[in-house]
C-alpha cells in the first residue's frame, strides 16, 4: 500500500512535470511566433517643434521591425497625415521607402487654422492593432497676423524633473508594488507616484500608516512626482498614505497584501541585472517558470523543478539589445502572477555621432561644410541612416529632453502610458540619480505590446490588413450588354511611360483582375483594355464587348485617436514668441521683396490677375451644357482639399446637403447626378475624391430647367480633363479605358541659397527659423564620411545641429550640438 502511495506521488510528479515542461516549450513557442509575425514601428522626425501659417513642414520617416529596430521587410508603403484639432484630415501623403528611411514634406496653406494639429503615421500592416500603436506627434501652428496668444503658449510649457510643482487641492496618489503585488510577510519595494489635477507631477510628503495608525514609513515625491518606499506587509492589517494638503489630512488606501503568493524584484547594475525571486506558498517555487524577454524577443527562461523558495538570477546584458525588457513569472498553474519591467541600457551599444565643421566662427551667408561619421564604443565605423535639422536657438528651442528617436523606439512607443520629457533620462551618460529615476519608471509602467493571457490562451485573429510593397490596380470585366453579367477576359495594361511598359493577364471566372505591384512616383498615364476572347480577335466586333470597372484605390483612413500622442519638451516661452516675431518679419521682409520687384509693372500684373481669373471662369463654362450654375467648387481654389471624398466636398456647396449615402437639394428630394455631362448613378461616383475633380456645379430651379426631369436639382461634377484618377472609370469606347494612376509623393527640395551666386548676394535679408534641412544621409562601412554644405543666413546667432538616426543593425541614436555664427 505504502509502495502504491510512493508511486502514485511519483506519477502524479511526473504529470505536473511533464505539464509544465508542455507549457514552457508553448510559451517559448508563442514568443518565436510573435517575433516572426513582428509588429512595426514608424517614427518621424521633424525638422522644428512649431510652425506658422505660410511654413514648411519638413519630416523624414523611419519604418523598422518592432523587435529588432532593423529595416522592416515587410511594408514598403507609409501614410503621413497633418490632422486637425476636429480630427479632420488636412493633407496626406502616401510615400514609398525600399530603405529604413524616407523624406517627406506639407505646406502649411493660408487657408489652415492656427492651433494644434497632429502628424500621424502608419502602414496599412499596422492598422491589425490599435491606433494607438501609430506614431503620433503634437504640433502647434501660429498665425503671425494675430495676436500673440501667451495663453496658448503656457499650455505647451512643460516642467522637467527639477522643478517640483506643490499641489493646491487634493492630488491623486497610486501605489506601484514592485512585481504587482503586497505579500503578506515579504519585503516589497513600491513607487508612490503623486499627480495634480492637470496630470501634472507634484512634490508631496507624508507617512504610510497601518490600520493602527502606527507610523511605518515616510516618503516624499520630488522628481517625476515620485517617491520609493519598502514596506514589509503584516498579517491581518491594511495600510494607507497620510498627506497634509492646507492643514488637513487625505487618506490613500495602498493595495490590499495577500496572505500568500511570489514576489519578482530586479537590481539593475547596467553590465548585468540581478532577479531574485520568493514565494512563501507551500509549493514554493516549485514548477514556476521565469521568462524573460525584450520587446517580444526571448532572452531568458528559468524553469524550477524544486520546491524551493527562493532564488536568485545573475544576467548579462553584454548581449542585450538597449530598450525595455520584461520578466514575467508563471505559477505552476500557468498564471502570470509577478511582472518586472528592467530598462537594459548596454555600454556595448553606445555610439558616437561625430560632427566637425570647416569652420569654427562662421560669419553671416558664409559656406559652412559639416562632416559626419559614426563610430561604436571601439570607435570603428558603423553604418546607417540619419537625417538632420539646424535650426536658429534663439527662435526654435531644441532640448535633449524632448522625445526623439532613441527615447521613442526604446521607451514610449513599448510602455502603458507616456513618459513626459523622456530625453531627460539620455541627457548623461552612466549619471546614477537619472538610471535610478528610470528604473521607477520602469516599476510603474506595464508592457503594452501585448498580454500574456492573449499570447497564450487566444487564437490569433488573421491579419485584415496586408504590407504592402507596391501600388495595385484592380478591377472586374463585364459582359457589354444590358444583363453585365461578369466573364472571364483577356486584359492587357499600358503604362505610358519613356520606355512604355505592357503586362497580360486573364480575368478570373468573377471577372477580376489585379495587377501590381508597381512602383512609381507623382502620376502615370495608364491603359487598360480587355477583350471577350483574344487581342487576336478584334475583327470580330463583339470581341470589344467587354465593360472595365476599376477598384478604388485605399484611400480611407483608419479611426483617429489621440491616446499616445507625443509632444516636444518646450520649456522656454521666449522662444515660441521669437519664432513668432521672426516669421513674421520674414513674411514682411518677402512681401516687401516682392512689391519692390514688381512695382515698375504693378499696374498690369493686376489687370492681368482679372484676365486671369475670366479665362479660367469661361474655360470651366464652355465645358458644360448650361453655362452658369447656380453655385460651383473650382477645385484649383482648394487645393488643401485634393484629399476630401466627393460627398466632403458636395457638403459645402450652399444648400446642398451629403450623408449617409445620399444627396438632397434644400430638402427636396434626390437631384440628378452628372459626371462629365453623363447621368450616374451615386454608386458610380462615391470612390472620388478631390485629386479627381476639376469642378463641381450645382444647378436649381430655372438653371436646371434645361435637363429633362431635374425638379430636385443637378449636382454636375466635372473630372480633370485628360488626368482622370485611377479609379474613374471613364470608357473612352467598348473593350478600353485610359487614366492617370496616382503614384507616390516625391519630397520637395529643401530651398538653401547659395550665396556663391552674384544675384543671391544682392537679395532679400535672410532671417531663415530652420538654416538646413538634410532629410536621408546614408552612412557605411565603405563610405563611413559624409559631408553638408549650408550657407549661414544674416542673423548672427546660434544654431541648433540635430541629428537622429539608426544604424544597420538597428541602435537608435540622437546627437544635439550647437553652430555658433559671428
Amino acid at each position: 500500500m505504502i509502495k502504491k502511495f510512493i508511486l502514485g506521488i511519483a506519477l502524479l510528479a511526473l504529470l505536473s512535470f511533464t505539464l509544465v515542461s508542455n507549457f514552457r516549450e508553448i510559451v517559448i513557442k508563442k514568443l518565436e511566433n510573435y517575433a516572426n509575425n513582428y509588429p512595426e514601428k514608424l517614427y518621424l522626425q521633424t525638422d522644428k517643434p512649431y510652425y506658422t501659417i505660410g511654413d514648411d513642414i519638413w519630416y523624414t520617416a523611419y519604418l523598422v521591425n518592432g523587435i529588432t529596430h532593423e529595416r522592416s521587410k515587410k511594408s514598403n508603403i507609409i501614410y503621413v497625415e497633418l490632422i486637425d484639432a476636429s480630427h479632420t484630415i488636412i493633407d496626406k501623403k502616401q510615400l514609398f521607402s525600399d530603405d529604413v528611411s524616407v523624406a517627406g514634406d506639407f505646406k502649411i496653406t493660408a487657408d489652415l487654422k492656427p492651433g494644434k494639429y497632429t502628424l500621424r503615421a502608419y502602414t496599412n500592416y499596422m492598422r491589425n492593432k490599435s491606433g494607438d500603436y501609430f506614431f503620433q506627434k503634437e504640433i502647434s501652428i501660429w498665425d503671425v497676423k494675430k495676436p500673440i496668444n501667451t495663453a496658448s503658449i503656457d499650455s505647451l510649457l512643460q516642467s522637467t524633473p527639477e522643478k517640483k510643482l506643490e499641489p493646491k487641492f487634493k492630488p491623486t496618489l497610486n501605489f506601484y508594488p514592485e512585481g504587482g503585488n503586497l505579500i503578506n510577510g515579504l519585503h516589497c519595494k513600491m513607487v508612490v507616484k503623486a499627480s495634480d489635477e492637470k496630470n501634472r507631477d507634484v512634490s508631496i510628503q507624508g507617512v504610510i500608516k497601518n490600520s493602527d495608525g502606527v507610523e511605518v514609513c515616510p516618503f516624499k515625491t520630488q522628481d517625476l512626482g515620485m517617491a520609493f518606499i519598502t514596506l514589509n506587509p503584516e498579517p491581518n492589517k491594511t495600510y494607507y498614505a497620510s498627506v497634509f494638503i492646507n492643514d488637513e489630512e487625505i487618506k490613500y488606501p495602498l493595495p490590499k497584501a495577500l496572505p500568500n503568493g511570489y514576489k519578482l524584484s530586479a537590481a539593475n547594475h547596467g553590465n548585468q541585472i540581478i532577479i531574485n525571486v520568493v514565494s512563501n506558498t507551500a509549493l514554493g517555487l516549485k514548477n514556476t517558470l521565469l521568462v524573460g524577454h525584450e520587446r517580444g524577443a526571448l532572452i531568458f527562461e528559468k524553469l524550477e523543478t524544486e520546491g524551493v523558495h527562493e532564488y536568485s538570477v545573475q544576467l548579462s546584458t553584454k548581449l542585450l539589445r538597449d530598450g525595455v525588457a520584461n520578466f514575467t513569472l508563471f505559477d505552476n498553474n500557468g498564471r502570470p502572477v509577478c511582472e518586472r519591467l528592467v530598462f537594459i541600457d548596454n555600454p556595448e551599444n553606445d555610439i558616437k555621432v561625430n560632427v566637425s565643421l570647416n569652420k569654427k566662427s562662421p560669419k553671416t551667408r558664409d559656406k559652412v561644410t559639416l562632416k559626419l561619421n559614426l563610430k561604436d564604443k571601439d570607435s570603428l565605423p558603423l553604418s546607417g541612416n540619419m537625417s538632420m535639422s539646424i535650426t536658429d536657438i534663439d527662435a526654435v528651442g531644441q532640448s535633449t529632453k524632448s522625445e526623439n528617436i532613441k527615447t521613442y523606439l526604446l521607451l514610449n512607443s513599448d510602455l502603458r502610458g507616456t513618459i513626459k520629457n523622456p530625453g531627460y533620462f539620455f541627457e548623461k551618460n552612466n549619471d546614477p540619480k537619472r538610471r535610478y529615476l528610470l528604473d521607477l519608471v520602469m516599476l510603474s509602467h506595464g508592457w503594452r505590446r501585448f498580454t500574456w493571457t492573449d499570447l497564450l490562451y487566444k487564437s490569433p485573429s488573421p491579419d485584415k490588413y496586408n504590407a504592402e510593397t507596391g501600388l495595385y490596380i484592380s478591377g472586374r470585366t463585364l459582359y457589354q450588354d444590358k444583363s453585365l453579367t461578369k466573364i472571364s477576359a483577356a486584359t492587357r495594361i499600358t503604362f505610358m511611360s519613356k520606355p512604355p511598359f505592357q503586362d497580360k493577364m486573364q480575368s478570373n471566372e468573377h471577372g477580376i483582375f489585379k495587377y501590381g505591384p508597381f512602383i512609381f512616383n507623382d502620376s502615370m498615364p495608364v491603359l487598360i483594355e480587355a477583350r471577350v476572347k483574344d487581342f487576336k480577335s478584334d475583327a470580330n466586333k463583339k470581341n470589344r464587348f467587354v465593360s472595365i470597372y476599376l477598384d478604388a484605390p485605399f484611400n480611407n483612413s483608419p479611426k483617429i485617436t489621440k491616446h499616445a500622442v507625443i509632444k516636444d519638451f518646450i520649456e522656454d516661452s521666449t522662444k515660441v514668441i521669437n519664432f513668432i516675431n521672426q516669421s513674421k518679419n520674414e513674411i514682411f521682409i518677402d512681401s516687401l521683396y516682392l512689391d519692390n520687384a514688381t512695382r515698375l509693372e504693378e499696374v498690369l500684373i493686376t489687370a492681368t490677375r482679372e484676365t486671369e481669373e475670366e479665362k479660367r471662369h469661361n474655360e470651366l463654362n464652355d465645358r458644360t451644357l448650361h453655362g452658369e450654375p447656380s453655385h460651383r467648387i473650382d477645385m484649383s481654389e482648394y487645393e488643401n482639399y485634393q484629399s476630401q471624398s466627393i460627398f466632403f466636398l458636395i457638403n459645402m456647396l450652399p444648400g446642398v446637403s451629403a450623408h449617409n449615402g445620399s444627396i438632397s437639394i434644400r430638402n427636396s428630394g434626390t437631384p440628378k447626378i452628372m459626371l462629365d455631362g453623363v447621368i450616374v448613378e451615386l454608386e458610380d461616383i462615391e470612390f472620388m475624391t478631390g485629386d479627381n475633380i476639376e469642378f463641381i456645379d450645382v444647378l436649381t430651379g430655372i438653371d436646371a430647367a434645361m435637363y429633362s426631369n431635374a425638379a430636385n436639382g443637378i449636382i454636375a461634377i466635372y473630372s480633370k480633363e485628360g488626368s482622370f484618377n485611377q479609379n474613374s472609370n471613364i470608357e473612352r469606347k467598348p473593350g478600353i479605358i485610359d487614366f492617370t494612376a496616382k503614384g507616390f509623393y516625391t519630397a520637395r527640395e529643401f530651398y538653401a541659397p547659395d550665396y556663391d551666386d552674384e544675384f543671391n548676394e544682392a537679395s532679400k535679408q535672410d532671417i531663415r527659423t530652420t538654416l538646413h534641412w538634410e532629410p536621408k544621409i546614408r552612412l557605411s562601412t565603405q563610405n563611413p564620411n559624409a559631408e553638408i554644405s549650408f550657407f549661414t543666413s544674416d542673423i548672427q546667432t546660434n544654431y541648433a545641429i540635430k541629428i537622429e538616426g539608426i544604424t544597420d543593425s538597428g541602435t537608435p541614436f540622437y546627437h544635439l550640438s550647437t553652430l555658433e555664427v559671428d
